[in-house]
């Protein structure tokens, strides 16, 4: 459904069902990916004969002596959400240019290996600490798995009548609207439509003139114009400030009075709405689950740090840590 940005905010506000419970955000980064195994190709002057030929998949993309394999590029596909993969496939352009991307970023490495950068002390340290950062988080996942039965249909149920306000859906308005292109500050142009525009809604009401043929021979959004006004469904979060409140007080088939706004003006009728609801508890089940799964894993890594700092007497020697702190001070 295409709504007309003239008169919606450009933030959408869409409730995240994997975020539905306070504190039950996701445990700590996703698990890193190991490289993928890139085919050996020779430099682009060499012929395709003399290619590698033990390379699991052949090259995607080139750049000198590195590349992109078909099976690097497969698994940075499957990774996206659905709806990014999807715009991928269907813009080349777009999936080229990371192709560039990612063979000038190895082709930087590559650079920097045949210069040592790696052997550098500072770095070393670097790789050093993120390999314990992946070990760290892979290990902590692997002792604090829920059970696969968790949770429970008595969990979830209990889940969901505690967290009701998290699944509260808005009040939808179906709103049609007839617009009024206005230069800015024009206040002439301004005038006249709103003259056409009056004239319009008492036509309307007094049931001498049809609000969708109206917008289709006069609307100047063309989009909506075409289905007579229409715009679908919304919440009233989604209008412009000034509108929400107008809107909020039409009962289905009532018009309001022309509204000015910076870009022109806007007639609006509400065809329908759909009251405040509930989202019923197998609509929001997979997204619950996987929120309550989280949640017990964050609280079972937390008490396997705790018992380990218990496990021992930390000792901290405070004459070693105050000279430290001296030694760091800015001059």
């Amino acid at each position: 459904m295409m709504t007309h940005p003239k008169f919606l905010l450009q933030t959408v506000l869409a409730l995240s069902l994997s975020a539905l419970l306070l504190g039950c955000g996701k445990n700590g980064d996703a698990q890193a990916q190991q490289p993928q195994k890139t085919a050996t190709v020779q430099p682009t002057s060499t012929p395709a004969s003399t290619v590698n030929a033990t390379a699991a998949t052949p090259a995607v993309a080139t750049l000198g002596q590195v590349s992109v394999s078909q099976e690097e590029l497969k698994q940075f596909l499957l990774v996206l959400p659905a709806a990014q993969r999807e715009a991928m496939r269907n813009d080349r352009v777009v999936l080229e240019q990371w192709l560039r991307s990612r063979l000038a970023e190895k082709a930087v490495v590559q650079q920097a290996k045949t210069q040592e950068w790696d052997k550098r002390s500072e770095i070393h340290h670097a790789i050093e600490e993120a390999q314990n950062q992946v070990i760290l988080r892979s290990y902590l996942q692997s002792v604090s798995e829920p059970a696969a039965d968790y949770p429970s249909e008595q969990d979830l149920q209990t889940a969901y009548q505690a967290n009701q306000d998290q699944f509260q859906l808005p009040a939808m308005y179906r709103l049609s609207q007839i617009f009024l292109s206005v230069p800015d500050k024009d206040e002439q142009a301004l005038a006249q439509a709103k003259k056409r525009a009056d004239a319009w809604v008492k036509q309307m009401r007094e049931g001498k003139a049809e609000f969708a043929a109206l917008a289709k021979e006069n609307s100047d959004e063309k989009v909506s114009a075409e289905r007579g006004g229409d715009n679908g469904f919304l919440p009233v979060s989604q209008l412009v400030p000034a509108m929400r409140s107008i809107v909020s007080r039409l009962e289905p088939g009532q018009i309001s009075d022309p509204i000015v706004q910076a870009d022109g003006l806007h007639i609006l009728k509400v065809t329908d709405i759909r009251p405040a609801s509930v989202r019923a508890l197998d609509e929001v089940k997979p997204a619950l689950r996987d929120a309550l799964r989280r949640q017990r894993q964050q609280e079972a890594t937390q008490a396997y740090v705790a018992a380990m700092l218990d496990a021992d007497t930390v000792a901290v020697d405070g004459k070693v840590l105050s000279q430290l702190l001296q030694q760091t001070q800015e001059p």
